[in-house]
């Protein structure tokens, strides 16, 4: 695989720039196409969702290069790391292009014959603290300590480097965090009382994951585990004095399974589970995601709640307000669970990572894990929703700070011809794809079918770079497009100005759809992609005529990559 990754990537570089040399108006632009073999693209441009690694709850950071004092990257630096879920020990894969994954072993091994825990290392969760350079692991295990099975306590780990080893924090005898310490007439302190094994105070908490707000404090968010007997689970936040200094006089619910607000009377279906908790902040407001339903159903997907305050009180977004941040909902025929996630800031853009079953068309074998880049969306009542371009199995472009390449459609002027009546050319270069028939928050822009081909114009006011341009087909397999008739390009070469053309691209069906006895599916995120040599453009006329039912196609977004400036 890599042998022909690096082939393809080494044949665009040589054969792609000569090509191009003396187009003049209307000749043949040379490409290649992405659609017949999905395995095989250019990774340092695109990643697909395809080949990734196996594991469950995972904590992603990324780690930019960084020089050492030789002036040589350090080999630590550059790579997507990877925190999963083990028995005993914490595992770690890392990438640099989210496709070809090394895996690292494990990077907490803890000598079980004298470490407080024995078994169930779960959703380790990784943040880096630039001030101290240090990598602060928080992960919960059983304890040895009390003998009935899931007695989850969260605990914490150190490292200097993301490849590990990270070693306990403080006592190996002892978990970090016991929430017996919590102040006895607090109302979340548990007493537990005689005919249990469980100590007064006792808390079974899973899921740990840290928050460092704008100002710099620390929070901790944290899991019922409702496998430790309680008929569901609810999200918790705690306040950290240091990385290693719980506040426990500050523990708070914010969010309980089933309502949208803690202490509220309105309720919303989630199944039995709020759990995987992650915050992120953005423009004044707290965004508090966490999944719904258990991991083992298809229904596992992820939702959110907004808040002025980390603390809360948070209240759930209604799921036809988008309050779905990622779902498996009607993609269940190629891929099963959306759940237990990690957002990665990478550069100027966000990514989703999330775990789902390695067996795409069933809730089986083991899990794996996924990207999947995602905006915030405003929606009817004024909110700004966070909102994923997922999940996909499809081509999707690596983020600028990888490939040093970004969207330059979002700047386009952008026209169209044969729309259909109240449709609007504004989501062709929006930044979203429309991965479901629902929400109505995102939505794709139609044409009609007739006489004359559709056409749709990107022009810039000056040339822009360009390598590579994606259109993405319709979230529907009836108004889907059957194929690109033309992509016309207006181009400069040096002093030279031309124009020239694909001709028909057709959009591969066998490669990106499904299509059994009773009812017919694309898959979510699929596109016509075309890579060329890198030039200067300062127009693109896309001409399409036919639609797979017949009367209506759409486009759900447009692309093209260019280089990013200064890069």
């Amino acid at each position: 695989m890599k042998q022909k990754l690096l082939a393809l990537t080494v044949l665009l570089c040589m054969l792609l720039p000569l090509a191009l040399t003396g187009c003049s108006g209307g000749d043949k632009l040379e490409y290649v196409s992405y659609g017949e073999d999905i395995k095989e693209f250019d990774t340092s441009l695109f990643y697909g969702n395809v080949e990734t690694m196996q594991g469950a709850d995972p904590s992603l950071i990324w780690v930019p290069e960084a020089l050492d004092e030789n002036g040589q990257v350090k080999e630590d630096t550059g790579y997507y790391y990877a925190y999963i879920t083990a028995t005993s020990i914490i595992n770690a894969w890392r990438t640099r292009d989210m496709t070809n994954w090394q895996y690292l072993g494990a990077v907490f091994r803890p000598d079980l014959d004298t470490f407080w825990a024995y078994m169930n290392f779960w959703a380790p969760a990784v943040h880096y603290d630039a001030e101290d350079g240090v990598y602060y692991m928080y992960y919960s295990a059983t304890s040895k300590s009390v003998s009935e099975y899931k007695t989850h306590y969260i605990s914490l780990a150190t490292s200097t480097s993301p490849m590990g080893p990270f070693t306990e924090w403080g006592s190996i005898s002892e978990p970090l965090i016991d929430f017996s310490k919590m102040p006895k007439d607090h109302p979340l302190y548990e007493a537990h009382g005689e005919g249990t094994t469980w100590a007064d105070g006792y808390f079974a908490a899973i899921d740990a994951e840290p928050f460092v707000d704008v100002n710099g404090d620390i929070y901790l968010l944290f899991t019922h585990d409702k496998g430790a007997g309680y008929s569901s689970s609810s999200t918790y936040i705690m306040k950290m004095k240091e990385w290693w200094e719980p506040d426990y006089e500050s523990i708070t619910c914010i969010s309980l399974t089933g309502s949208c607000e803690v202490g509220g009377s309105e309720k919303m279906d989630e199944g039995t589970v709020n759990e995987g908790p992650f915050m992120l902040y953005h423009e004044g407001l707290y965004y508090l995601t966490f999944s719904v339903h258990t991991y083992d159903e298809s229904s596992y997907q992820v939702r959110q709640a907004v808040s002025t305050s980390p603390m809360g009180p948070f209240h759930k977004i209604a799921t036809e307000k988008g309050g779905t941040v990622i779902t498996t909902d009607g993609l269940n025929a190629y891929t099963n669970s959306a759940g237990h996630h990690s957002f990665i800031t990478v550069g100027d853009e966000i990514y989703i990572s999330y775990h789902t079953f390695k067996n795409d068309k069933s809730i089986s074998q083991a899990r794996k894990i996924r990207f999947d880049k995602v905006s915030f969306v405003t929606n009817d009542d004024g909110i700004p929703v966070i909102y994923a371009n997922g999940p996909t199995v499809t081509l999707q472009p690596l983020p600028t700070a990888i490939s040093g390449y970004e969207n330059k459609a979002t700047s386009a002027q952008v026209t169209a011809t044969g729309l259909r009546e109240g449709s609007s050319p504004y989501w062709l270069n929006d930044g979203t794809l429309k991965i479901h028939e629902t929400p109505n928050i995102v939505d794709e822009t139609y044409f009609n079918v007739g006489k004359k081909a559709s056409t749709v114009t990107l022009s810039w006011e000056d040339y822009i770079s360009a390598k590579a341009i994606m259109v993405y087909n319709s979230n529907l397999y009836d108004t889907s497009f059957t194929k690109i008739d033309n992509i016309r390009i207006w181009y400069r070469v040096g002093d030279t100005e031309g124009v020239c053309e694909t001709g028909e691209i057709a959009f591969s069906y066998d490669q990106y759809s499904l299509v059994p006895k009773h009812y017919n599916c694309i898959f979510a995120g699929a596109s016509c992609t075309i890579q060329f040599a890198d030039m200067d453009i300062r127009q693109i006329e896309i001409t399409v005529s036919e639609s797979r039912g017949g009367e209506v196609f759409a486009i759900s977004e447009i692309a093209v990559l260019g280089k990013k400036e200064g890069r």
